[in-house]
C-alpha cells in the first residue's frame, strides 16, 4: 500500500472527525467489528506501537510509516499474541489435549 492516494483514503477511514489524527476512540470504533482486535488491551497496544511521538493520537506520518513497513496492527501487539496463546491453552486444557501431552512426557 505504498500509493499515497490509497494511504490518504485509508487514513481518512480511521480519522472520522477529520482532525488530522486517529484518536483512540476512532480506532476503537473502526475496529469494533473485528472480533480479534476489539479488546481494550489490543487497542492500547496498537496506540502504543504506532503513536511514536506518544501524544495519544496517530498522525498521518505515523500511520504512513506503519503501513509502508507492513506492520499488521494485530501482530504488532504482544498482548494480542499472548491472548491468542492463552485462549488456545484454555481450549487444550478443556478438551484434555494439554493434559495428555503433559502425561506422556
Amino acid at each position: 500500500m505504498a500509493n499515497d492516494e490509497h494511504l490518504k483514503k485509508a487514513f481518512e477511514f480511521f480519522d472520522k472527525n477529520q482532525s488530522g489524527y486517529i484518536e483512540i476512540e476512532e480506532l476503537r470504533e473502526a475496529l469494533a467489528d473485528e472480533i480479534e482486535t476489539n479488546s481494550e488491551e489490543v487497542i492500547n497496544a496498537i496506540m502504543h506501537h504506532v503513536d511514536t511521538d506518544k501524544d495519544g493520537r496517530i498522525s498521518y506520518d505515523e500511520f504512513s510509516t506503519m503501513m509502508k513497513t507492513g506492520t499488521d496492527w494485530r501482530k504488532a501487539s504482544r498482548q494480542y499474541s499472548r491472548e491468542r496463546y492463552n485462549s488456545l491453552s484454555l481450549k487444550l486444557m478443556k478438551n484434555g489435549s494439554l493434559q495428555m501431552n503433559n502425561e506422556t512426557r
